[in-house]
């Protein structure tokens, strides 16, 4: 649907909320800002409406993002809109960055320390890890640089919570294996230990001893619904809830048809495994999680991303529940779930460094409260030295996500400020309700109804 297929404004004005809602929230981000012009109640509507600005970023599309994992001075990002080229920086990051976690707009980069950065509303956080004990012993070169082993990444959970339509707030946990010490010799222990500010790290009382078995090396943990969740060799998922501080082991085993655990991953709101062959990908999601968990074969899919004869490499990228990516060779295949078709998105350079990570991500307009520095974007000489390379490098990667969406970006340098003194009210007056009722109300009242 285009803008220009609406010709009466006011049969739009007379549509009840939630049916208008699902109108715009098919527009893509260009059609959307034209959809605006015309008039001044849809104007209204897209721009000072806190529920539907909120929405319809959430809804607006995944962008992809692409970093070596094993650090990288290269990042790439596959935009939204219809272009077909990944966008690069014009120079590479002055910091080796990898990227942890993404997590409702949220990235946790590992760039010589740990840091949460926003990057549409460019607000950051480095956090201080001298006081975790996890952490603290955590490989220093020259006392300058903050170096994690790979089998270190994947004891990092981060996980973000929504407060309202407009304030977050987010919580880093380290988990760590006990194997000492421990009366049977067949167990593991594992401890927890939380981020309670930008330099506060809490040891958590809460411990769970279980069966032994190694975390998956390449599988990161998932966030859901208040839970962080790591995936173990023999097929069952611990899970921990920062707020809480319970703890819980699913006991769980892989599809006995599984090939290879290629992908552990947030699909929708579900906990999904991807694996595949050269012909075949399988798709499950987790069910009865409380019950009787285990899982399910959801979606098998003709791998159309593999041709025998030319293929040298291939590798499955990423899944989010709508669209499936699968890297082969240079090039970057899409598949779209709702539309049961293969497409190309993108080509990755031969001279990229490394093996590749993919990480869809989704926008965010909502601050962060913890996130209370701002990089400025629009300066062009970086500091060099220390602090000011990671600063650099957070300003190629916030100029990058802004090219990806330029409509984001134009809306928030508009309503910026107006978006800060809501979210300074609403820590000041406490938490309001966004039901749709009370959204309705204020509608009729606002423009006459």
């Amino acid at each position: 649907m285009q803008p220009t297929d609406i010709k009466n404004n006011s049969t739009m004005e007379a549509l009840p909320c939630n049916l208008l809602d699902q109108i715009l929230f098919r527009l893509d981000p260009k059609s959307l800002a034209m959809m605006q012009c015309t008039g001044r109640y849809i104007n209204s509507y897209i721009s000072d409406d806190i529920y539907f600005r909120s929405e319809y970023m959430s809804r607006v599309g995944t962008g992809l993002l692409h970093i070596s994992g094993f650090g990288s001075t290269i990042l790439f990002c596959y935009p939204f809109g219809d272009s077909t080229l990944f966008r690069n920086q014009e120079y590479p990051l002055d910091v080796k960055t990898r990227v942890l976690s993404f997590c409702s707009g949220l990235l946790l980069l590992l760039m010589d320390g740990l840091c949460v950065v926003n990057p549409l509303t460019k607000r950051y956080r480095f956090l201080d890890h001298s006081k975790s004990k996890f952490l603290s012993r955590a490989d220093r070169k020259e006392d300058v640089h903050f170096i994690l082993g790979w089998e270190q990444l994947n004891r990092i959970g981060f996980a973000v919570d929504q407060i309202d339509r407009t304030t977050q707030r987010f919580k880093v946990v380290i988990i760590k294996e006990v194997t000492e010490d421990v009366s049977n010799p067949g167990e593991t222990v594992y401890q927890f230990e939380i981020s309670t500010g930008a330099s506060c790290w809490k040891l958590s009382k809460t411990t769970i001893t279980c069966g032994a078995s190694e975390l998956i090396a390449d599988k990161k943990p998932l966030y859901l619904d208040g839970s962080l969740h790591w995936l173990r060799n023999d097929g069952s998922i611990l899970a921990f809830n920062p707020e809480t501080e319970q703890a819980q082991l699913v006991p769980i085993k892989f599809p006995s048809k599984l090939i290879t655990t290629k992908l552990f991953t947030v699909a929708g709101n579900v906990l999904a495994l991807v694996s595949a062959t050269d012909e075949l990908i399988y798709v499950y999601n987790l069910e009865n999680v409380l019950i009787d968990p285990k899982w399910v074969l959801v979606k098998q899919i003709q791998n159309r991303a593999v041709d025998k004869s030319s293929t040298r490499f291939w590798y499955l990228g990423a899944y989010d529940g709508k669209s499936l990516v699968v890297r082969e060779n240079e090039v970057v295949h899409g598949y779209d779930l709702r539309a049961d078709k293969w497409g190309v998105i993108g080509w990755v350079p031969h001279w990229c460094d490394g093996y590749q990570n993919f990480h869809h991500f989704t926008l965010s307009l909502s601050f962060a409260r913890e996130l209370n520095e701002k990089v400025d974007v629009e300066r062009v000489t970086p500091v060099r030295g220390g602090n000011g390379n990671r600063i650099s490098s957070l300003r190629k990667i916030m100029r990058l996500i802004d090219d990806s969406n330029p409509y984001a970006l134009a809306w928030l340098k508009k309503n910026e400020k107006r978006l800060e003194e809501e979210t300074k009210s609403k820590m000041m007056v406490g938490e309001p309700s966004f039901a749709n009722v009370e959204r309705i109300n204020k509608r009729k009242t606002r423009f006459g109804w």
